[in-house]
């Protein structure tokens, strides 16, 4: 990499008798070291900066962008990101459950549970459920459906199956399994002590709203994929492109990103707080987002390497992060999922940053 970019800057200078070692000088003190790519006439942006986050691990490999855009993309984006919302001409994703902890939730979806099963328990087609606990609408519903499925409409039937999916993903997360998970958060209030047990407080947690990237913001980002990943369109597929915001309060549960590598750019920073955490790194790492800035993170090993599973890339846990709490302001990204189709095994992913 190093290498690299030395070769272009001798080709840049007249002065081609510049040691080397008085080149690796200016690097060392330069803040980023630059990569370069064609120009491209109809999407012109500004030569990306690529940096390597430093960890103790060599693999995930993550890189810190820099100049992914110019100022004024970056305010254009904004401003139809923001009008866009405000007029919901969005489209909320719907291969997220951000509103999955969500107590308002909640209780909206047992209004609807309970307008759908009213008719029916006013002429007594289903029995009436006296219970004081929190799960009285969904039985009712359960019920309807099982006993007389001729009675609601299917619209009403996917959108208590849409109920039913949210509230499982809810004991999922409080499984002992997803509490390990979310107990790897940095976001440590959201760890409370209960006698000499830890627990999660899940009142603490909001997620940030998801929307798709339309059409004319993607376009551009996909511009963008060949200054930071050799073969840009051709070997890097988008697996899913997704707007977040988060307002004050609002964080990011720990995951693991289903996809080779994710490009992360942030378009608004907030100011305080929302940082993007990797917990299990050695030391854990919390990455700041700076505007117009972002990461490139891989969250599988690379195919040239050792693998158990021989039906695709293993997700390399290492690379399990979480957005941290916005404590102040309001933080937008966009988050671009990728899969290489490239046929070459590659050894580590460094070989096909650009």
């Amino acid at each position: 990499y190093i290498m690299r970019i030395l070769s272009l800057l001798c080709c840049s200078h007249h002065d081609l008798q510049l040691d080397c070692f008085l080149l690796l000088l200016i690097l060392s003190v330069i803040p980023n070291c630059s990569s370069f790519s064609a120009p491209n006439n109809q999407h012109p942006t500004p030569t990306t900066k690529i940096l390597p986050v430093a960890t103790s691990h060599e693999e995930p490999i993550i890189l810190s962008l820099s100049d992914v855009f110019t100022h004024e993309e970056i305010n254009d984006m904004i401003q139809l990101v923001q009008s866009s919302i405000e007029s919901s001409a969005l489209t909320p994703t719907s291969a997220y459950q951000e509103d999955v902890f969500s107590k308002e939730a909640w209780d909206a979806e047992d209004i609807i549970l309970r307008n759908i099963v009213q008719p029916l328990l006013d002429d007594g087609t289903i029995p009436k459920d006296d219970s004081s606990d929190n799960e009285v609408a969904l039985r009712s519903f359960v019920y309807a459906v099982t006993h007389h499925p001729d009675k609601i409409t299917q619209d009403d039937i996917i959108a208590g199956a849409n109920i039913i999916q949210r509230r499982e993903a809810v004991e999922r997360w409080k499984s002992d399994e997803g509490l390990s998970i979310m107990k790897l958060s940095m976001d440590y209030d959201m760890i409370k002590e209960e006698g000499d047990n830890m627990a999660v407080d899940w009142d603490e947690i909001s997620l940030g709203k998801r929307y798709e990237v339309p059409s004319e913001l993607l376009d551009k980002i996909e511009h963008v994929i060949p200054t930071v990943l050799k073969g840009g369109r051709d070997l890097w597929t988008t697996t899913d492109a997704t707007i977040v915001k988060y307002h004050e309060g609002d964080l990011q549960v720990p995951h693991i990103d289903p996809c080779d590598a994710t490009l992360l750019i942030c378009l608004q920073p907030c100011l305080e707080g929302g940082s993007t955490c990797f917990p299990l790194l050695d030391p854990p790492r919390r990455l700041e987002n700076s505007r117009g800035g972002g990461y490139l993170f891989f969250s599988s090993h690379a195919m040239g390497q050792d693998q158990d599973d021989s039906s695709g890339n293993e997700r390399n846990v290492l690379s399990l992060h979480h957005g941290g709490r916005v404590l102040k302001g309001e933080k937008i990204v966009m988050q671009i999922m990728l899969e290489y189709n490239g046929d070459e095994d590659v050894q580590t992913w460094l070989e096909v940053v650009a």
